[in-house]
Formats: structure tokens, C-alpha cells, sequence
């Protein structure tokens, strides 16, 4: 059942060659390259499960989804190239959109994603490239302004990769154990760092969209320095030193992009293939719910999701509770609830989700919050849930 984060509902499409999407497809567009879709493999796989749209496909399908992507390889120079060309093709993922019949509008793409060069962050993203009168942001502006002409209620999302590590190696791949740290060291500051100050100009530059940031690279060096994944050979995620990854590393990177444009966690029933590291597949729950509370912690300095585009009380507004009443509301130190039936549990979370206070009781002593809008969730011992949105003054 779709969470009412989930809020994607979508036309049916009928392309030329018969295939139909049901109205809950999620299409997306992708402007990418290798670290999104990496077909070039030195370790051949069965099929595609070195790219994102492989693995996004069986979460969505397993959480009772529909999924159709189309993308292009390229750097951002190249991507503000336009029109675009669906050049990607995947054999279970389905494709969103026939570049040779029809026009970038006709799908009504619900989302792009676009993911720059991993070895161009020596630089700030405003400075030009070399040889160039552009720079990185100028290129995704053009990008993004052309997008929201063909379809102005497409999110944008930035796609932030992991950097390149032939640097840090001094006898090639692998890295030795301290060339690993130095690597993910730099990975989680400059280079991040890059993307924190391309996606907050981005924001800036187009303040009628969603413009969200995918901070794929490092939620997967986060969760490889946390035990049991710690354990993981090296060899087994990447296998040279751009690094592209193999197939455990796109598993974990389309777990974070399912996660970050769903608004929601991965399902807890999907069954990990066999191709995947087995401290991976044993641990799925606990990877799952890792790189949630990463999204859920991925925000800017004024406390704003740089992940989701939308939070719980938003989509709160027009729900009238017919369970229970809160009082009084707004509130100030103590909070009571009168319920229909005997309270099981009583909860206050934050607005993307994140519980902060429980009771066994009818009441909630806030005085230690401070200002703001907060959700309230009542668990009664009939089973019914029941959600609401307090202020606390």
C-alpha cells in the first residue's frame, strides 16, 4: 500500500508500440553517465544489474510500483546538447519515452536526473570548464530551464555520484586500506562539499521547481565504514579505479535514488539476488533503514529536506481526524489526547517522519521542543492509526 508521501499519479501513456503504463507509473528521464548505467563492464553480468534503473525497477515492482526510465550518456556539456535522445534501453526496466517518434512533452515525464563529471571538482562549480565559457552550473541551468518548457511540474534531481580514485592509488586498484580511508575522506568533504554548493546555486536559480539533491555517494561510503558492511572486499563493490562499481554498488546507489523519490523506505520484503554481496543480502533491513535516516538527516542549514519534495505535514493539510482530538493546539508544555478507544501508543515525530517523543499514556510533555509544526500519532489497541498535525508554540 503507497504511503500518502507518495504522491504520483499519472496518465496513461500509449506509445506506438502498443505498451501501456498503468496511471502510477513514475517516468523518469536521465541525463547520466556510467556511475547511473555502466554497460562497458569488465565482470559481465547477466543482464544490466551494473545500473540504477535494473535495480530501481525490481524495488518498484516488489513495493507494487510502476517504473519506465529513458536516458542518455554524456557530461553536462554535452547533455545541454538539446533535444535529449533516449539512447538507454534495459531488459526489464521499461522505457519511458521514443526519441525517434515522439517529443521530450509527449510522456509526461514526472522527473529528470542528472548526475556531472566525478573528476571535475577541483574546481567550483561556477568557474568555467577548461577551454570553455561555461561553467557546470551555467550548462544544468540551460538543461533545466529546457526541461520545465517541455513539462513544468518535473522535479529536478541532482544525482551526486562518488569521485574518481585513480588518484589515491599508488600501485592501482584496489586501494590499500589507508588509500580506502583517504578516499572516502575526500569523497565526504570537498567533493561533497562540490555538490552542496552546485545544488544550493541551483535552488537559488530556480526557485518555481523542485530542485532535490540524490546524495548517493556518500550514503554508500557511510554505510561501507559501518560494520557489518565494513567487512566487504573492495573488489567485490568496484572493479577499477574510475571506480565503476559492480553490481552490489548500483544495488545500493538505486536503493538510495527508489528511497530519495518515493519519499519512502525500500520494501522490507524485496529478497536480494544472489549476485549481491551476502553481507549485503543478510543485512537488507538494516541497509534499508541506514540510508532512510541518511535522507531523513540530509537537509539545509534552515532545517529544509535537500531529498523530498514533499513533507508529512503537507500532505496532512486536508485530513480531518475522526479517531481522536488533540489539544490543546496549538501547545505549549503538555499535550492530551482525547481517543475513541484505550491508547496503545502515542508519538510525536517531526515533519519528514522522525519520531521524537513516546507515550504509553494520553499525554505528551513538549516543553523541551521548540517552535514549530509537529505530527502527532496515535496507535490505539484496536489496531487503528491515526495521524495529526499540532503546532507547538
Amino acid at each position: 500500500m503507497k504511503s500518502f508521501l507518495n504522491l504520483f499519479a499519472f496518465a496513461i501513456i500509449l506509445f506506438a508500440n502498443g505498451s501501456t503504463f498503468a496511471q502510477d507509473t513514475l517516468k523518469t528521464f536521465i541525463f547520466g553517465h556510467s556511475l547511473i548505467n555502466h554497460e562497458n563492464q569488465v565482470n559481465i553480468t547477466p543482464s544490466q544489474e551494473t545500473s540504477v534503473p535494473h535495480w530501481f525497477h525490481f524495488l518498484a515492482e516488489e513495493a507494487g510500483y510502476n517504473y519506465a526510465v529513458s536516458g542518455q550518456y554524456g557530461f553536462i556539456p554535452q547533455h545541454a546538447n538539446l533535444p535529449p535522445i533516449a539512447q538507454w534501453g534495459f531488459d526489464y526496466a521499461a522505457p519511458a519515452w521514443d526519441s525517434d517518434n515522439y517529443p521530450f512533452s509527449y510522456p509526461n515525464f514526472d522527473n529528470i536526473l542528472i548526475t556531472p563529471g566525478n573528476f571535475i571538482q577541483w574546481q567550483g562549480p561556477s568557474v568555467d570548464y577548461y577551454n570553455d565559457t561555461q561553467s557546470p552550473l551555467d550548462y544544468t541551468s540551460q538543461i533545466f530551464n529546457w526541461v520545465n518548457q517541455q513539462e513544468d511540474s518535473l522535479t529536478l534531481y541532482v544525482y551526486e555520484n562518488w569521485p574518481d580514485m585513480a588518484s589515491y592509488l599508488s600501485q592501482g586498484f584496489p586501494p590499500t586500506q589507508t588509500e580506502w580511508q583517504n578516499y572516502n575522506t575526500y569523497l565526504n568533504a570537498d567533493f561533497h562539499d562540490w555538490f552542496i554548493e552546485y545544488h544550493d546555486s541551483l535552488i537559488l536559480a530556480h526557485p518555481d521547481h523542485c530542485v532535490r539533491m540524490i546524495p548517493v555517494g556518500p550514503v554508500i561510503s557511510d554505510l561501507l565504514m559501518q560494520p557489518p558492511f565494513d567487512q566487504i572486499a573492495i573488489d567485490t563493490l568496484y572493479e577499477d579505479d574510475a571506480p565503476h562499481g559492480r553490481p552490489s554498488i548500483y544495488f545500493l546507489a538505486a536503493l538510495t535514488t527508489y528511497m530519495a523519490m518515493y519519499e519512502e523506505p525500500a520494501p522490507s520484503s524485496y529478497q536480494v539476488p544472489a549476485i549481491i554481496d551476502p553481507i549485503i543480502a543478510n543485512n537488507y533491513q538494516q541497509a534499508v533503514d541506514f540510508i532512510w535516516n541518511e535522507l531523513l538527516n540530509f537537509n539545509t542549514p534552515t532545517g529544509d529536506s535537500r531529498v523530498f519534495c514533499q513533507d508529512l505535514t503537507a500532505a496532512l493539510d486536508d485530513i480531518e481526524s475522526e479517531t481522536f482530538s488533540v489539544y490543546p493546539n496549538p501547545v505549549e508544555s503538555s499535550l492530551s489526547i482525547d481517543a475513541s478507544g484505550p491508547v496503545s501508543t502515542l508519538e510525536l515525530l517531526d515533519p519528514f517522519g522522525r519520531v521524537l517523543l513516546v507515550s504509553e499514556g494520553n499525554t505528551l510533555d513538549v516543553s523541551t521542543l521548540t517552535k514549530g509544526t509537529y505530527l502527532v500519532r496515535v496507535k490505539l489497541e484496536n489496531g487503528a492509526i491515526q495521524v495529526e498535525k499540532v503546532m507547538k508554540n
